[in-house]
């Protein structure tokens, strides 16, 4: 009772400081800096005046309002470190989801990029092989013309070979018959001189004959 006297000056101070906090308790959160400095102050306070009135009542009251403000704010603390985790949590998963979605966006543009690549390697690759097709018909052909023209050039040789051949007959043939007819023609000449030679004697011999029956 004696120690209640005491303390009931402190309780009047103390009244204006627990009517400010009771009015901050609509419009700021417990955990606001200023409430819980004010809960602090007055809970210290209530800790100082119960030792020094001897009033463990009151005492108690400061500790319970100190454990009760450090309680919320720890509470707070870990509410707003739990929000900040579960934050970090759906920016982490965001980003695997864009990374992920990036990955199959790269994939398919890959998987594109590999079908045009076969496609224009497949029509490469048709293109090479007409163009291969067309280069060996091409040499296949100048093989064949070379060969045509090198069967022609060594027909005609063989022609011109043969026609100088049967020239050259020809010729030899025509000097053989022409040397023939001269010789012929020699002879005929010689046995026509032989004829008048022999003429001549005979008539000589006649005349002679002719001269000793005369005579």
């Amino acid at each position: 009772m004696i120690s209640t006297l005491i303390s009931l000056p402190y309780e009047i101070a103390r009244l204006p400081f627990v009517v400010v906090d009771n009015g901050l308790a609509d419009r700021l959160p417990e955990t606001s800096g200023v409430r819980v400095s004010l809960n602090r102050a007055i809970g210290s306070a209530d800790q100082l005046a119960g030792s020094l009135f001897g009033n463990p009542g009151i005492a108690e009251r400061g500790a319970a309002r100190i454990e009760r403000s450090d309680a919320l704010v720890t509470a707070a603390r870990l509410e707003q470190e739990a929000e900040s985790q579960r934050e970090q949590a759906r920016e982490t998963a965001a980003a695997g989801a864009r990374k992920a979605a990036q990955k199959r966006r790269a994939a398919q543009s890959r998987a594109a990029a590999g079908l045009d690549e076969a496609e224009a390697a497949e029509a490469r690759g048709k293109r090479e092989a007409e163009a291969a097709a067309k280069k060996a018909a091409a040499a296949k052909k100048a093989a064949a013309d070379r060969r045509a023209k090198s069967r022609a050039a060594t027909i005609q040789e063989r022609k011109q070979r043969a026609d100088s051949a049967a020239t050259t007959k020809k010729r030899a043939a025509q000097r053989t018959a022409k040397t023939q007819l001269d010789e012929a023609r020699e002879t005929k000449q010689a046995a026509a001189d032989a004829r008048a030679d022999a003429k001549r004697l005979s008539d000589l011999a006649e005349a002679k004959k002719q001269e000793r029956k005369d005579s």
